[in-house]
C-alpha cells in the first residue's frame, strides 16, 4: 500500500523527523509506501511453529461494551525482525537494539527473477552504493503475496552461506527480504543466519515489495519492544522523495 503525503503533512515537523537524512522539499512528492504483510490467521507460519490466533474475547455484536482479541502467535511470523539473539545466546536481544539501527536511510535493489539462490555475483552486481548500511532485498518472492490463500512453500530466493559472508565483509548492518527467511530452507546448518547475526547484522523478514522500485528510502521498522526478545512481528515502512 503505497500513500502519497499531504503538504500539510510534510511540513510537520514530527514526519520530517522520522524522515532521517531526508529533508522535505516543497518541490518534491513525498510517499509512504507500507511493506507489511497483513497479519491475519490465515498467514502461513514456518513449519513446524503453531499457527496464528486471534481468539475473541468479547464482542459488541454479542452485547459486549467493546471489542477486544486475544492473539497467540510465534515471535517470527507475518512481517517481523531477527536479533542476534534469535541464534546466538550471547548476544544482542530485541530491547537491546537501539531504536535507530531500525530507522533510516536503505537501500533496495532488485535480484533478477531468474536468481533462485542470491550468491556473492550477485551482490556484485546489484550496484549497491558504496555508502549503503541498509539493504533490503526485492527478488520474485514478491508476487508470491499475491497468491490468496498464502501457503508456505520451500523454493524461496534466499541468501546462500558465502552471500551471508559478503553482507558481513561488505560491512552491511541491517538486511530485508521478501520471504519469511533470509537463508535457504534447506540450510540444515543455519550457516547463513548464524553468519549474519552472528555479526551483529539485523535483518528484516516478509516484506512486501511488489510496489518498490529499486533505489533509495528511508526505513522505518518498528519491531514490538519484547522484553529480551528473540523477535517480534514489525510495521515497516518505506518513504521515498520523488
Amino acid at each position: 500500500m503505497c500513500v502519497e503525503l499531504s503538504q500539510q503533512a510534510c511540513d510537520d515537523p514530527i514526519i520530517q523527523s522520522i524522515m532521517i537524512g531526508a529533508p522535505v522539499s516543497h518541490s518534491l512528492s513525498t510517499r509512504i509506501f507500507d511493506v507489511t504483510i497483513p497479519f491475519s490467521a490465515d498467514l502461513p507460519v514456518w513449519p513446524g511453529d503453531p499457527a496464528i490466533e486471534l481468539r475473541p474475547l468479547a464482542r459488541t455484536a454479542d452485547g459486549d461494551p467493546c471489542n477486544t482479541t486475544q492473539i497467540v502467535c510465534p515471535t517470527h511470523c507475518g512481517t517481523h525482525v531477527d536479533p542476534p539473539f534469535h541464534f546466538i545466546h550471547q548476544s544482542g536481544r530485541l530491547d537491546d537494539i537501539p531504536i535507530e539501527r531500525w530507522v533510516g536511510a536503505c537501500q533496495v535493489v532488485h535480484i533478477p527473477d531468474e536468481v533462485t539462490r542470491i550468491e556473492p555475483e550477485h551482490l556484485e552486481s546489484a550496484g549497491i552504493a558504496a555508502e549503503t548500511t541498509r539493504l533490503l532485498f526485492k527478488t520474485s518472492n514478491s508476487r508470491r503475496w499475491a497468491s490468496i490463500p498464502l501457503v508456505f512453500e520451500t523454493d524461496y530466493v534466499a541468501l546462500t552461506p558465502a552471500a551471508a559472508r559478503w553482507i558481513v565483509e561488505r560491512g552491511l548492518k541491517l538486511i530485508g527480504i521478501d520471504y519469511f527467511s533470509f537463508e535457504c530452507f534447506d540450510d540444515a546448518e543455519n550457516e547463513t543466519h548464524r553468519t549474519i547475526l552472528g555479526n551483529d547484522v539485523i535483518a528484516i523478514e516478509a516484506l512486501d515489495l511488489r510496489e518498490i522500485q529499486p533505489g533509495f528510502y528511508q526505513l522505518v521498522c518498528l519491531p514490538l519492544k519484547i522484553a529480551s526478545g528473540d523477535g517480534a512481528p514489525a510495521r515497516v515502512i518505506l518513504i521515498s522523495n520523488e
